[in-house]
């Protein structure tokens, strides 16, 4: 009887066993990896869409895998999948894969000629009531932007990390024509985290990668793109700029928003707000001009960032899945 119920014992020790162990083990070296998880909420105001998106990245030295996913939750829905996007590049073959998990293919492409996972445009809605309610013919010129840093010394845990806040604003003058003013604000509530040897050793990976992918396709790659704000606020103001403002000032605009030295450490939450308050082009007589209602507020939030050893199968399409050359 004893030896019956220890022979059952084992059989289910053995059956929970069999059950836990992977079917088919990855057995792929393990390397240094850099990854990163970002996501975006755009809690979209009068002519935007909201919408939120997620990326992660995996980078090594001479390779990359992206994974994006983009969902708009109202306005003009123009990318109708919500499938996350997931993009492999290897620099040392000048190739990448664009990954579809439905049809389990692969479709390999020039490193330069594949369509990027991330690159998305935003949404926008209401397109044609903006183009009613605005002046075409009102041309804005633009000021230089007045930079404020103010570091509040409020302190908070994000995401297992202390940060510290600082308290961002971007100012600048907009004149029409007709000689009336308006004033611009792009307003960041940033918090930042002291830059741990952890942290530091995954961004140095991720700039080593950037430098030889902008040495293989020989210009600057957005993976080095300078500047403290997503590229997605980019859009958003030229987005509103773009039918009154001239391209080299909301260029100069932008520019001059890539840097903040007094901001110390490294950005793990960011609120962006752009508001709008004055009579240039009759703003404050449109639903358009805001006031003290910001026209877009953007949260940027690093959940994740780390360097982990990873197998190398994470870098090549999956077992099964056809390869198709474009």
């Amino acid at each position: 009887m004893f030896r019956s119920m220890i022979v059952v014992a084992l059989a289910a020790l053995w059956a929970g066993c069999s059950t836990l162990a992977p079917e088919d083990p990855d057995l792929t070296p393990m390397n240094p990896t850099a990854v990163r998880e970002t996501r975006i909420v755009s809690t979209g105001a009068q002519d935007f869409a909201t919408f939120t998106s997620t990326s992660v990245t995996y980078t090594r030295p001479k390779m990359q895998r992206s994974e994006y996913s983009f969902h708009p939750t109202n306005g003009v829905q123009r990318y109708p999948d919500k499938d996350p996007q997931i993009r492999i590049d290897l620099l040392d073959r000048k190739i990448a894969w664009r990954l579809d998990a439905k049809g389990k293919k692969a479709i390999e492409c020039p490193l330069q000629g594949c369509i990027s996972a991330g690159t998305r445009k935003t949404a926008t809605s209401k397109l044609p009531e903006q183009d009613k309610a605005r002046d075409p013919n009102c041309r804005l010129k633009m000021g230089t932007p007045t930079l404020k840093v103010v570091s509040t010394g409020a302190k908070r845990n994000i995401n297992g990390v202390d940060t510290e806040q600082y308290d961002i604003k971007w100012l600048v003058t907009l004149r029409d024509n007709a000689a009336r003013k308006a004033t611009g604000t792009v307003s960041v509530d940033l918090w930042t985290a002291p830059i741990t040897l952890t942290l530091d050793d995954a961004i140095a990976l991720e700039r080593t990668y950037a430098h030889a992918r902008d040495k293989v396709l020989s210009a600057a790659s957005d993976t080095a793109r300078p500047g403290l704000l997503p590229h997605e606020v980019d859009t958003l103001l030229n987005g509103y700029l773009a039918q009154s403002v001239t391209p080299a000032d909301r260029a100069s605009l932008l520019a001059a928003m890539t840097k903040v030295d007094e901001a110390k450490g490294y950005p793990i939450l960011m609120r962006v707000k752009w508001t709008v308050a004055g009579a240039a082009c009759s703003m404050d007589e449109t639903p358009y001009g805001s006031g003290e209602k910001p026209l877009f507020v953007l949260t940027w939030e690093v959940k994740s960032h780390k360097l982990v050893s990873l197998h190398d199968s994470l870098f090549a399409p999956p077992k099964g899945y056809k390869i198709r050359k474009e």
